[in-house]
């Protein structure tokens, strides 16, 4: 598959100011092994940091770049290093070609500028803003997320997207991540968007976000519903999504998320030492994943979770 050079540098050009910072993850689906770089657009635009993404996109690496503009200086991608959020995002992780005639034909809903297309009926949507704030933001792709069938968990601020131009390695033969609809280069305001209801607004740690349920609930009852890792099966990859889970999308402090980790290893086989848990929840912060697949794999219900298994002996005694 011939990737397309000139894509990537038309998105980011078209979709950042010149002053943004912003994260590129790169990410292997096969091991779980993750590099993040987070620096100012020039740093990405540049000839070698772009033979650097197609390098490592050949060996196996699918790319993604965060959708909102970042602290200057910061070496992390979480809601809080959020400096400008630069679009409103969903992720029509199937069925796309549904909801984009949905949201055309919605007069409340203006046209989206950027359509990713990264599988067949697989896209991100992306609406270029600006003047609103992280929570309004993410309550507003909450609730658009519901109502016209995406994925209603990736929603937070410190979303990612596809490079669009290199291969998504997810799949085999590995499809090109391609973009369509690319303008009109309008950027939209709060008010050209419907209001997102009370019940949509996005909860701190220790709300009760829907339910009733505080967020540590939340987080425990998914804990709870993923099945323990198994060595020799994938199961280094399974523990690291899992951290990435509790600690982007839960947003647990680490003593939080260590002793719902606690319970869940104590049915793995065979069980991780402690501190080899610590530096996966480290190294998941440290990457800020919103889920165990950035922006794609991150749906409500533990029936879609792929089984936790363990591949890499190595990390066990």
């Amino acid at each position: 598959m011939q990737i397309d050079r000139d894509a990537p540098l038309r998105f980011l050009k078209a979709a950042f100011l010149p002053e943004d910072w912003i994260a590129v993850l790169l990410k292997r689906h096969d091991t779980g092994e993750a590099i993040q770089r987070v620096g100012p657009l020039d740093m990405a635009l540049s000839p070698r940091f772009q033979s650097w993404l197609r390098f490592k996109n050949a060996n196996g690496f699918s790319v993604f770049v965060s959708v909102n503009a970042l602290t200057p200086g910061m070496r992390s991608r979480t809601r809080e290093s959020v400096r400008a959020v630069r679009h409103v995002f969903l992720d029509a992780d199937r069925d796309c070609d549904r909801i984009l005639a949905t949201i055309d034909g919605r007069p409340d809903v203006p046209t989206p500028s950027f359509v990713i297309r990264s599988s067949a009926g697989r896209a991100h949507i992306l609406w270029p803003v600006t003047g609103m704030s992280v929570r309004h933001a993410e309550a507003l792709q909450k609730h658009l997320a519901r109502e016209l069938g995406a994925d209603t968990a990736a929603t937070s601020a410190a979303q990612l997207t596809r490079l669009p131009g290199l291969l998504n390695r997810k799949y085999f033969p590995p499809p090109l991540v391609s973009m369509d609809r690319e303008g009109p280069a309008t950027s939209y305001r709060v008010n050209s968007f419907p209001d997102p209801p009370v019940a949509a607004k996005v909860a701190t740690p220790g709300q009760a976000p829907r339910h009733g349920w505080s967020m540590i609930e939340r987080a425990r009852r998914y804990v709870a519903a993923t099945p323990p890792a198994l060595q020799g099966r994938q199961g280094d990859l399974a523990t690291f999504c899992l951290c990435c889970r509790l600690v982007s999308r839960f947003e647990l402090p680490d003593h939080e998320a260590m002793a719902l980790l606690h319970s869940w290893n104590a049915r793995c086989e065979p069980p991780w030492k402690e501190r080899d848990l610590m530096l996966k929840l480290t190294s998941a912060r440290r990457c800020a994943c919103p889920s165990s697949e950035p922006a794609e794999e991150s749906g409500e219900s533990a029936r879609a979770r792929p089984k936790a298994l363990r591949d890499k002996p190595s990390t066990h005694t």
